[in-house]
This record gives structure tokens, C-alpha cells and sequence, in this order.
């Protein structure tokens, strides 16, 4: 007996999921299989071709028996028998007719939509044992646990990365939304302006293939740009008006609600408060935050409605289910407390790390950080709009030093940048000390990324808040102050009345030299005064501090500046080994503008003692690891550097793509990096914190630049220029 549906649509994509699945089917010991994937993901459909392939291979047929529509347990065994056409004799027993059927048939059983029936698998079971010769194949959004259970995760359909734009055709995401979107728009095709806006759909919605088709449904009235700042927005514009779409399938919502209505209390607390975490979680963070525990988080995953990262450890919620969760809990009653509970974690965790990141478990503790770096971005941000003095104090040497150390600056530069405008002081208030080292977090940040065109505003407001500080006594203030001061006036040529400024700081406040690397600036400053003895001995102070603690990076950057000393006074041979060794703890720790400073070093050291090939590979590195992060001032330098080794070098360098770099601004170029990802112009200008023109006006300039008129030839060029 055969009792598959008849789809009225193509079967798009999982060909290689079906093709796993025949091959588990294939395998005799291999009984019963569960196929386990969240809502909307393609479970029904996908086990319908499976049947429909299958249906030969078994004398007896395949049944498939459709359950989402039951109401309770009680209703599972009557529907199963009614799909057989088992007819219960008189005073006879409906389960014992339904394995007596099954008994001495070879036949494959589709139970679609297990999932709130589970209590009822022990039935399955009794099947398996009394019928030798029958396969059940289940469909569930959460697992059995029975003993003979094979399960099969069903994961969203594969799309392309943004800066894979050759090969759409071949992912299945892709060729679904242009299927559907070519049922409501017939003359609806791929072109180079909408490609970049439907793979960020299919990102959007993770490839879930209701997803894909809810949102492909609307190219009928909007654009494919329109259709993805919509779901960003909000998951509630998924939906679909047809009149023949099952009423679970007829918005992204309701999928969700019937796997969220049958968790119990707790776990709906759990799930809601875990929409606060942006980037994954992990155990702890939930237990602190959301109130959960190991067995309710498995308990989350069993019902796909949390994934686990097996090779991090690490938890996450896909986007719309966040999304989904995030709206359940701006109406639940316990939202502030939970925001304040999210704030107050991460407060902690950055400030706890704060004195590892400078100790000898400095790689462990900056690893942590990247970790959760998106939920200390949100968390950091929420407690600045707050005008939160304290939260953001306790933040800033941890956030600065990872920013620094792991050369994230236009992160850094965008979250020191808003405190420094949020926390300047009123009318009627001091500066804090939060204010002050936002200022100079915000400032060294911002000199990585370009330079500036006047220093008057940033000279003004360092001078009020150290003449505020003095008369308040306030140590901190004062000397974040006076090392901002110091900054501008070394920036300015005025190293003398820099090194007056940073020692005076030293003295008001010694503990930021830990986070700033105070005695590193005055080296530098003796340095460019060409007084090497002392700029070498407060770069010793400054090594020996770090030996002290164990803290690499402050060694390494002694090391580095000891060795450009040297350097400086044509000692080649004796300023290698200290690039070398620097080098090693920059990649050690994972310190990515270190590693450029020390090959620039060797490169220069190479090219001093006559050895162009070794100068000229070292110079080539140092610009490749320049364009990983985006510095177009490292890029310059070592451009420069290649044109006094060889000119040649740098001709052969263009050749693979690296000309046209130098005439992008940082800002420009850090757009560029943006325009690959799947944000659009808005979400843009939002992670950048500036205005949505600002954004169009250096994308103009972009576009003119590199000769594209959109934005997906804008990123074929880049791809072959190297940027």
C-alpha cells in the first residue's frame, strides 16, 4: 500500500541530504530514523521524496502518516491504524490489530510531525520489536530517546558567502527563493544588483526553507533589498496569504509558537531571556543570565530550539528565533530585570579578565573576550546610554586592551568614540574618569584607523577635564588626562612636553601604565629626539614590567621598540633578534599589528645587512598581514619599503592585486570590509555610528574608485585587486 502525498511543486535542493538518508536506510541494522530539524526547516518535504524513492524496496509499501493535525496521544494509535486500513473487530484491541497487521509485512512507516507525541514513543518501539521487517522514519523537532533511534540533523540550505558571487547557481537557498520568487513575479531573474540582497536573505533566515519561501513570496511587491531590511526588522513580516498553505506554515511566527507553547514555564523563561545574547553563549552565561541549567539547555537543543557548537562548546540561537524569543520577552514582566542581569555579566566578565589579559594567562583571557565580544559590544553600549559612570569605568582598561592587543580598532574606535559623546560632562557635572579614558581609548584607537586633520577640539577637552580633575582631587581622571595631553603634543612634534605629560601621570596614577603602556610612549618620545640611551631604558622599564607579570604583549612591544632603537642607530645585526623575539610573542598571543610592526622591522633589517630577498619576502608579508586588518597606513609603508628595495617588487606586488589600495581612505576601506558581509546601508551606518548619507557618500566614492556601478561589481573588483 502506498499513501505518500502529491506535491504540486518541484523538489528543490537536498539532493545530498537525500542521498545520506537512502544510504542510513540502506544499512539492514538501521530501523528506525529521525529526522530532527526546527520549524519550517524542509523535514516533511524532504522525507516525502525519501518515501517516494524507497517506495519500491518495500513488498509491502509505505505509509506515511501525517500527525501535526493531532490533538493528543490518544489520537496517535487510531491515526496509524487508519493509514493502514486496519479495522478494529468487535471488543478487539487496536493496538494488538495494528501489530498483527504489521507483523509479516516488509513496509517503511513516515511518521511527519512527531513532536508532540513523543510521550507516545515507547508505541513506536513495541512496532519495531513485534514487526522484524518494518523501517519507521520519523520526522520530529525533538528526538525520541529511544535506544534504536538514529538520529539525522537537518540543518538550514546551503547559500554562498558574500564573497563568493561566481557560483550562486550553486547553492539550494539560492535556487529555492528563485523558484518561488518566479511563481509570484514570472519575469523575476538573478542579476548583479539583487544577488548580494538575496544571499543576505537566505542569511537572514539561515536557509530555512519556509523562511526563504515566505520571503521570496513578497518579491511580488518589494525588492529583494525592501524584502531584507523588513526581516530585519522583525520575523513577523514572514508570512504568506495563500489560501492553500497550511495554517502552522502561514507565517514564521506560528511555527515557532507550536514548539514554544509546548515547553513548560521554566523553559519558556529560559528561552526568552536567552534572546539577549548576540554571537552564542555558553553554559555559565546562561545559568547567570537566563536562569537555565545543563539539563534545561539540552533539553532547548533536544527541541531545536537551541543549536551547540560541538567544537566550541558554545550555544546559539539561530536569528529569527532570537528574534522570535527577543519579542516574548519585551512583553514578559521580568525584562528589565533581565536586560540589568545581561548588563551587570558582562560587566563583570570584562572586569575579571582585566588583570589576567596583563598576566601570564593573557592568550586564555583575550580568547574569552573574542569569544563573547558581540555581547560585551551590547552589554558596553547599553550601559553607556545609560550614562552608567561606574559600569563603563569598570569596562574600559579590560575592552581597551583587548581591542588593542587583537588589533580590533574600528571596533574599539565605534564603542570609545560613543562613550566619549555620551559621557562628556553637562553643564552641571565633573568629568569622571570614565569620560577620560574613553578620550584616550578613543584617540589611540581612532590613530590606527586614520589621522587626524586638527587636534584643537580633542587638546580643549583633555585640558577641561584635567583642570576639573585637579581641583577634585581625582588621581584616575588626572592622569588619563595628562596622557591624552602628552598623545596630542607627541602627535604635534612636541615630545618634550609629551614626556613632561606622561611622567607626571606615571606619578599621579602608576596603575595606568598596566593598560596603557605609559613608560612605551615616553621611549618613543626620546626616540624621536634621537636620545636613544633613554628611550632604551624606559623600554627596558616597560620589559621588565612585563617579565614581572608575565605579560607577553607589553614585552613584546619592548622588545619591537628596543629593536627599532637599535635599528635607528644602524645596528642591524644587534635589532634582529629583538624583532624575532617580539614577533614570536605577537603570534603567540595573536597580536595581528604587532606582527606587521616586527616583519616591517626584519624587512628593514634585512635590506641594512644587503640581503634584498629576505627583505623584499618580509616586506610582502608585512602587506599582506597590513590588508588582513585593513590598515592603510602599514600598507603604504611597505609599499615604500618595496620601492627602496626593488622596484620591481612593488610592479610584481600590483600585478596580484595590490594596487589601488592607497588611494582608499581607512574609512572607505572599512565600508569596503562592511559591504561584503550582509548588511545593508542602514545596519551599516549603525555599527559605524554615523548617518545613513555618510555611508552613500564614501560607497559613491568607493563604486567611482574601482570603476563598478553596483555593488556586487564593486566586490568582484576588490576580490581582484586584493582588498
Amino acid at each position: 500500500m502506498d499513501t505518500l502525498p502529491v506535491h504540486l511543486t518541484p523538489f528543490v535542493g537536498r539532493q545530498a541530504d537525500l542521498e545520506k538518508l537512502l544510504a542510513i536506510l540502506d544499512n539492514p541494522s538501521i530501523r528506525l530514523l529521525t529526522i530532527l530539524g526546527t520549524g519550517g526547516i524542509g523535514k516533511t518535504r524532504l522525507v516525502t521524496e525519501l518515501a517516494h524513492a524507497l517506495r519500491d524496496q518495500f513488498e509491502g509499501g509505505v505509509a506515511f502518516i501525517p500527525l501535526a493535525q493531532l490533538s493528543s496521544v490518544d489520537e496517535l494509535l487510531p491515526a496509524i491504524a487508519g493509514a493502514l486500513g486496519v479495522q478494529l473487530p468487535p471488543g478487539g484491541d487496536l493496538q494488538q490489530a495494528v501489530q498483527e497487521y504489521l507483523a509479516g509485512r516488509q513496509m517503511l512507516l513516515v511518521l511527519d510531525n512527531f513532536e508532540h507525541l513523543v510521550e507516545e514513543a515507547a508505541l513506536i518501539l513495541e512496532i519495531l520489536v513485534n514487526a522484524p521487517h518494518i523501517k519507521v522514519l520519523v520526522t520530529s523537532r525533538e528526538k525520541l530517546n529511544l535506544e534504536a533511534e538514529t538520529l539525522y540533523h537537518l540543518s538550514g540550505l546551503q547559500f554562498p558567502p558574500l564573497e563568493d558571487l561566481d557560483r550562486v547557481r550553486d547553492f539550494d537557498a539560492i535556487n529555492l527563493f528563485l523558484y518561488k520568487a518566479g511563481q509570484v513575479r514570472p519575469q523575476f531573474s538573478l542579476s548583479q544588483e539583487n544577488v548580494p540582497d538575496i544571499i543576505r536573505i537566505c542569511r537572514l533566515v539561515d536557509g530555512n526553507a519556509l523562511g526563504i519561501l515566505l520571503a521570496a513570496a513578497w518579491v511580488e511587491h518589494f525588492s529583494p533589498a525592501e524584502i531584507a531590511a523588513e526581516i530585519e526588522n522583525g520575523f513577523e513580516f514572514l508570512s504568506s496569504q495563500a489560501r492553500d498553505i497550511e495554517p502552522r506554515h502561514c507565517c514564521i511566527g506560528a511555527v515557532f509558537d507550536s514548539s514554544y507553547n509546548r515547553l513548560d514555564d521554566h523553559l519558556k523563561t529560559v528561552f526568552r531571556k536567552l534572546a539577549m545574547f548576540r554571537g552564542g553563549f555558553d553554559l555559565s552565561a546562561a545559568k547567570a543570565i537566563a536562569g537555565a541549567d545543563l539539563q534545561s539547555l539540552i533539553a532547548l537543543v533536544n527541541k531545536s530550539l537551541v543549536a551547540r557548537n560541538p567544537e566550541t562548546g558554545r550555544y546559539e540561537l539561530h536569528e529569527l528565533l532570537r528574534q522570535y524569543a527577543r519579542a516574548r520577552l519585551a512583553v514578559a514582566s521580568d525584562r528589565e530585570s533581565t536586560l540589568a542581569g545581561y548588563a551587570a555579566y558582562y560587566i563583570e566578565f570584562v572586569h575579571q579578565r582585566e588583570r589576567l589579559v596583563l598576566s601570564a594567562r593573557q592568550t586564555v583571557a583575550l580568547d574569552e573576550i573574542q569569544a563573547d565580544f558581540d555581547n560585551i559590544r551590547q552589554a558596553c553600549g547599553m550601559v553607556i546610554e545609560k550614562r552608567d559612570f561606574a559600569s563603563v569605568l569598570a569596562m574600559i582598561p579590560g575592552l581597551y586592551t583587548f581591542c588593542d592587543m587583537r588589533s580590533r580598532f574600528y571596533e574599539g574606535e565605534a564603542i570609545f568614540r560613543l562613550a566619549s559623546e555620551v559621557l562628556a560632562p553637562r553643564a552641571d557635572e565633573s568629568p569622571q574618569p570614565a569620560w577620560a579614558l574613553s578620550l584616550l581609548s578613543w584617540y589611540d584607537m581612532r590613530t590606527y584607523i586614520e589621522p587626524f586633520e586638527s587636534f584643537d577640539e580633542i587638546a580643549l577637552q583633555a585640558q577641561r577635564c584635567l583642570a576639573q580633575a585637579r581641583a577634585v582631587g581625582d588621581a584616575q581622571t588626572t592622569a588619563a588626562s595628562l596622557v591624552l595631553l602628552g598623545v596630542v603634543a607627541r602627535h604635534q612634534g612636541n615630545f618634550e612636553a609629551a614626556i613632561r605629560n606622561y611622567e607626571e601621570a606615571l606619578r599621579s596614577y602608576p596603575n595606568l601604565e598596566d593598560i596603557y603602556f605609559v613608560n612605551i610612549r615616553i621611549g618613543l618620545c626620546h626616540q624621536a629626539i634621537r636620545d636613544y640611551p633613554r628611550a632604551i631604558e624606559a623600554f627596558q622599564v616597560s620589559l621588565q614590567h612585563g617579565k614581572e607579570v608575565g605579560e607577553r604583549v607589553k614585552i613584546a612591544w619592548s622588545l619591537e621598540n628596543i629593536g627599532d632603537t637599535l635599528l635607528l642607530q644602524d645596528k642591524p645585526s644587534e635589532a634582529e633578534p629583538y624583532y624575532k623575539q617580539a614577533n614570536a610573542l605577537f603570534e603567540e598571543v595573536g597580536t595581528p599589528i604587532g606582527i606587521v610592526w616586527c616583519l616591517y622591522g626584519l624587512s628593514r633589517t634585512a635590506l641594512a645587512l644587503r640581503n634584498l630577498v629576505r627583505a623584499r619576502e618580509l616586506a610582502e608579508t608585512a602587506g599582506r598581514h597590513a590588508r588582513q586588518i585593513h590598515s592603510s597606513t602599514w600598507v603604504s609603508k611597505t609599499n615604500e619599503l618595496l620601492r627602496q628595495i626593488d622596484p620591481l617588487s612593488l610592479q610584481a606586488s600590483s600585478e596580484k592585486g595590490n594596487d589601488g589600495i592607497a588611494s582608499f581612505s581607512p574609512r572607505e576601506l572599512e565600508i569596503l570590509q562592511l559591504l561584503k558581509s550582509d548588511l545593508n546601508g542602514p545596519a551599516i551606518a549603525q555599527r559605524l555610528v554615523v548617518s545613513l548619507n555618510t555611508i552613500r557618500y564614501h560607497t559613491k566614492n568607493i563604486y567611482r574608485k574601482l570603476g563598478a556601478g553596483t555593488r556586487l561589481e564593486a566586490l568582484q573588483r576588490a576580490r581582484e585587486l586584493g582588498l
